[in-house]
């Protein structure tokens, strides 16, 4: 996040009401977070897993204890693994960024955005992709707090101020490249299981214990529209194509992170993958994540050099 660097600090980036707003419901996001994930690391039952007949007639294997006893294998020990990098990262980064919006900068809106369509991401996973237990108002609460301070600070962010503040380096073929990378990855990734679901009518094997694949649609209606439309922004150098890269750097960096305590936490417990799973799915999605923090370093770095004249005061807007 030391991309939060690359602009002189100026006035906050939203006054009065509206500043404080943003920061009394992020803190209460935060608050929230650490309750639903300390609940999640710290419930754990003497039982073990479990073979249960689904609804469409196909066998699935739960996780059988705990917060997540009514989750797949996969899923509840997924949960754990993101429980743990919650903690330890995704709620400390947020409450970092938001002691930078309350000093200020032409990119914090936008980074803080991205950190907060993380967060959104998130707790739609937990609230419709994950078996209802105990915790399921408190992920509906944060949903709806997460909501909220995305509408807010969407609204505070001004694109033709970031688009100048962006240094020059990466450029836009980089980006570009780097945004073509993550369509193309999460199409390849679930498209053809939804496509070929849909022909051979498998669907009781795809879906396991719960209704529908909510994270592969999630990712292919959402995610994957939202990094094109930023791709072309770029292509065609318009603001909001600044707004939505860096949006999308810090989400996937953010997403990577806790996909990767997800796949641990999977592997730790005996979770049975094949070596084209981890592959396909680990692997590839760790070298986005790599990618995007590079990049977001890249940026920083060369933040500071235009701030010390080093890139004779070129900006990202004139690249």
């Amino acid at each position: 996040m030391t991309v939060l660097r690359a602009a002189p600090r100026s006035r906050p980036a939203a006054g009065g009401a509206r500043a404080r707003s943003v920061v009394g419901l992020g803190l209460a996001l935060a608050a929230l977070e650490v309750v639903a994930a300390l609940a999640g690391v710290l419930s754990r039952g003497a039982g073990g897993t479990r073979t249960v007949e689904t609804i469409r007639g196909a066998e699935a294997v739960l996780l059988g204890d705990g917060l997540y006893a009514w989750d797949s294998w996969l899923v509840g020990a997924g949960n754990r693994g993101q429980d743990v990098v919650m903690l330890l990262v995704e709620v400390p980064v947020l409450l970092l960024v938001l002691r930078r919006w309350r000093s200020g900068g032409p990119l914090v809106p936008a980074v803080l955005a991205g950190v907060l369509a993380f967060h959104a991401y998130f707790w739609v996973s937990m609230t419709f992709a994950t078996a209802q237990n105990r915790l399921f108002p408190v992920y509906v609460a944060c949903l709806g707090l997460t909501t909220a301070l995305l509408v807010l600070v969407v609204l505070a962010v001004d694109p033709e101020r970031v688009q100048q503040a962006l240094p020059p380096r990466p450029g836009r073929p980089a980006l570009v490249t780097y945004l073509v990378a993550v369509a193309l990855a999460l199409t390849a990734a679930w498209l053809p299981s939804l496509v070929g679901t849909a022909v051979t009518g498998e669907v009781a094997e795809a879906v396991g214990p719960y209704t529908s694949v909510a994270t592969e649609a999630l990712d292919l209606a959402v995610v994957v529209p939202l990094v094109v439309t930023a791709a072309v922004l770029v292509l065609r150098r318009r603001p909001w194509g600044g707004v939505l890269t860096l949006l999308v750097l810090t989400l996937n960096a953010c997403i990577g992170v806790l996909l990767m305590g997800q796949g641990a936490a999977q592997l730790l417990d005996g979770v049975p993958l094949t070596v084209a799973e981890i592959i396909a799915k680990m692997a590839t999605f760790a070298t986005l994540t790599l990618v995007a923090g590079g990049l977001l370093l890249r940026m920083a770095l060369s933040g500071r050099g235009r701030q010390r004249g080093r890139l004779g005061g070129t900006s990202w807007a004139r690249s």
